[in-house]
Order: structure tokens, then C-alpha cells, then sequence
């Protein structure tokens, strides 16, 4: 049994693990009991981290640390002692998972949710593996398409679209690795978002609500399908955006302000809905956007689909089809 110790400032401690060692770093973990001053509860804390070799150097300069508390140790505890046995049975096998078990799950997300160097500190250190991260990611995905396709029967503002495409960018596609802050082109536009890609490059999103705008114009142009007046208003001001930003594009102030080269921009616009659209439309809708070389349109249902195939049919399988709307 290993031997407690107490601290100058009177911390009880184990003896630290070593969980891993490298050729100039090992990893480490120290369970601690912390006293309160005004009560006598003592909350258990877990500090993992990961340091400089020689040994002795935590204390001085480690290379990151993080440290649990007695209720997130305590969630992580349960999370591992259900969910270990069945990773390891490998692929191919299919547990069902317990309403206790999805609860442990859902605390886990909840636990990682916004705080991307707890997972990975859990992760680098051999505590979680990549997997279960991916599994919480996937849950996260899947609540966001759900709320997606609840939200497309309602009326939302501009601005709640806005804030949902800004928490699930991952939506947009994979090539983007940022949203920058900096949204503001020249002294007369102001995207949606400016993009970063992950060549370093910036893109252009604009975004309109999607309902109340129609996608094609009530009449047929010679037989043909043609965009609305406000499809078409939009796709203006998207080229006005792309042409603002390509202006900029030489000034050192504008680059060093966004943190990004501009070259050759694109617009992704996203516009409307899609869903009862006859094979005569998406053939327009193909056409329409083959075009524009540096506009690609969007609706709703098709933001829908492309998340659905992100996530795979069996990980949304739940949420069924009778978000389709008139």
C-alpha cells in the first residue's frame, strides 16, 4: 500500500505513478487530499501532467499540468470503469449501452465540451483514448443536427443562424480551421465570416434565414428555372464581398489584421431550402452554381446532408424524417 504523505501547506498525497517515459518527457499522476478551512470535508484531487526528464522538475517547469476535482474525478472514475472493458473488445462488437452508461456518457461531453486541453491532457496522457474522445465529439455533431432540423420549423432570426453556424462550423466542411473574429472587409462590408482555411488562405460565408426566401422566382424564364430576387441579391452581394476582399488583398494592414493571405477568395452562400425539389431543379440548381467560379450556394438541406454523411446513417439513425417542413 503506498505510503501517505502531507505537504508543507498540510495536502496529503500518494506517491506520484509514472504513467509513461520518453526520451525527454515523462508523464505522471499524484492523488491528493485537499482540506478546506472552513468545514471538515477534504475533496480527493487528481493531478496529471507531464514534464521535462531529468525527474524533479515538476514543481519547477512543467510542460502542462491539469488537475481534477473530487466530482470531475469522480465522473471520470465511473466513465472508465464502464466504458474500458467494452473498448477493448475491439471492432465488430456492438454493446447495447445501459441508460446509467449513456448518462456517463453524456457527463463525459459535458465534462470535455469547451475545454479542448482537458481532453487532450487525458488523451497524451494515456488516461482516455482517441476513441472515446471521437465518440463524445460524434454525440456533440449529432445534438447540433438534431437542433438543425428542429429549428428549420420554426422562424428563427438571421442572427440565430448566424450563432448555430459559428458553433458547428465543422458543417462548412473540412477544409476551414477557424473562424476569424475579424469580419469587417473595407469601411462598406462586413461578412458573415472570414474563414480560415488550413492552408492559410481566407474564404468568404454569408448567410441568410431559411425560410420566408424563396430560391426560385414564381415564373419560369423561357421554360427555365432562375433564381429569385433574393437569391439573386445575395449572390450580388457576395461577389461585392469577394471583389471588397480581393481590393485588400495587397494591403499589409488588411493581412496582418485578419492573419491571412488572400488569394483567389471564395463565397459560400447559404440560402434557402431544397428539400421539394423536383429533378428539374436540381438540374438547375447544378447549373446555376457551375456559373460561378468563386460562389458555391447552399440551402439548408443540403447543410443537412452534408452533416448527416459526416456523422454516418447509424450515428443520427434516431432522428428520423419528419423535420421536413412546406
Amino acid at each position: 500500500m503506498s505510503e501517505i504523505k502531507t505537504s508543507a501547506k498540510g495536502v496529503d498525497y500518494a506517491d506520484p505513478c509514472t504513467l509513461q517515459i520518453k526520451k525527454r518527457v515523462y508523464s505522471q499522476a499524484l492523488l491528493m487530499r485537499i482540506p478546506h478551512d472552513h468545514t471538515d470535508v477534504q475533496d480527493i484531487s487528481l493531478k496529471i501532467g507531464r514534464y521535462n526528464i531529468p525527474y524533479g522538475l515538476e514543481s519547477k517547469k512543467p510542460k502542462s499540468e491539469l488537475t481534477l476535482n473530487n466530482e470531475e474525478l469522480d465522473a471520470l472514475i465511473r466513465y472508465i470503469s464502464e466504458n474500458y472493458k467494452p473498448l477493448m473488445l475491439g471492432q465488430g462488437e456492438y454493446i447495447n449501452v445501459s441508460e446509467e452508461s449513456a448518462t456517463l456518457v453524456e457527463n463525459f461531453k459535458r465534462l470535455i465540451e469547451g475545454q479542448s486541453d482537458t481532453a487532450r491532457m487525458l488523451i497524451e496522457n494515456g488516461i482516455l483514448s482517441d476513441n472515446v474522445f471521437l465518440a463524445a465529439s460524434v454525440i456533440k455533431k449529432r445534438d447540433a443536427l438534431i437542433e438543425l432540423r428542429e429549428k428549420l420549423q420554426e422562424e428563427q432570426p438571421e442572427r440565430y443562424w448566424q450563432e448555430w453556424f459559428t458553433r458547428n462550423k465543422w458543417v462548412l466542411g473540412s477544409d476551414f480551421a477557424q473562424i476569424i473574429d475579424e469580419r469587417v472587409i473595407d469601411t462598406e462590408n462586413i461578412a458573415d465570416y472570414i474563414m480560415k482555411s488550413y492552408d492559410g488562405f481566407v474564404d468568404l460565408v454569408e448567410i441568410k434565414k431559411p425560410n420566408g426566401l424563396p430560391f426560385w422566382a414564381s415564373t419560369k424564364d423561357h421554360g427555365n428555372y432562375v433564381p429569385s430576387v433574393d437569391l439573386t441579391k445575395a449572390i450580388t452581394q457576395c461577389l461585392n464581398y469577394i471583389y471588397a476582399i480581393e481590393l485588400e488583398a495587397n494591403s499589409t494592414k488588411f493581412t496582418r489584421r485578419i492573419g491571412s493571405r488572400v488569394i483567389k477568395p471564395r463565397c459560400i452562400l447559404i440560402f434557402g431550402r431544397s428539400y421539394d425539389w423536383n429533378d428539374e431543379q436540381r438540374e438547375a440548381y447544378r447549373i446555376l452554381n457551375a456559373a460561378y467560379n468563386q460562389v458555391s450556394i447552399l440551402t439548408y438541406d443540403h447543410i443537412s446532408e452534408r452533416a448527416q454523411n459526416v456523422l454516418g446513417a447509424e450515428a443520427i439513425e434516431s432522428v428520423g424524417d419528419d423535420w421536413m417542413q412546406e
